[in-house]
């Protein structure tokens, strides 16, 4: 009898494995999706198509509230993933929504074939970022630039006092992009030999140095 009970005990599991093993493999896909006026957080079952039609099917779409300017010059973002896609036709927004974001595998969209204006934001600055990639397809279609930050510094993947400063001509459309990264000290406030560059502290370990990628 007991042999029975494990048998079908053994089947049961295996049923239930063949079912969830698909998603688990698959993994989540997110999506910010940033426009003039609007901003949606969408949590994916798998990749989409850059700039496709996003399926309630495949999709569950959240509104999120836009950044104001205060939020993005003081504190934290709330943005923190370890892999998030970003669609856009606002690069303002876009800076504004991850300025001090905590993500490790940025990968921006513009979603629009106009060649903006620069926003009336000099940078943004992302946190523990490690990878970054940025594709204009309706203004070049095909390309995609893929920087692995503090590579030229011979940073680990797992260093985690690092920030990346990306200028926000990289949002607007750049045939090419560079990227240098430096060592610098850290003060116990989280100051840096950067004075305008502003990164807030919360939630970074104590450190005494760090690795700054400037993006441009």
């Amino acid at each position: 009898m007991m042999t029975l009970l494990g048998h079908i005990g053994f089947i049961a599991l295996y049923c239930v494995l063949c079912l969830v093993m698909p998603t688990l493999l698959r993994g989540e896909f997110t999506l910010a999706y940033v426009r003039e006026h609007s901003l949606f957080i969408c949590v994916c079952t798998q990749d989409l198509v850059a700039c496709s039609v996003i399926n309630s099917s495949e999709c569950d779409c959240v509104d999120h509230p836009l950044s104001t300017p205060q939020q993005q010059a003081h504190g934290p973002s709330t943005v923190q993933y370890k892999r998030l896609t970003v669609w856009y036709t606002s690069p303002l927004n876009v800076a504004r929504l991850l300025n001090n974001s905590d993500v490790r595998h940025l990968v921006l969209v513009k979603c629009d074939p106009t060649e903006d204006k620069l926003p009336p934001l000099d940078h943004f600055v992302v946190r523990r970022l490690e990878r970054l990639s940025v594709s204009y397809p309706f203004w070049r279609p095909g390309q995609i630039h893929d920087v692995v930050l503090g590579r030229d510094m011979g940073a680990q993947y797992h260093e985690e006092a690092r920030i990346a400063v990306i200028h926000t001509t990289v949002l607007v459309g750049k045939a090419g992009l560079k990227a240098y990264t430096v060592k610098t000290e850290v003060d116990s406030k989280g100051t840096m030999s950067f004075p305008n560059v502003f990164m807030s502290p919360e939630g970074l370990p104590e450190m005494a140095s760090m690795f700054v990628t400037f993006v441009y």
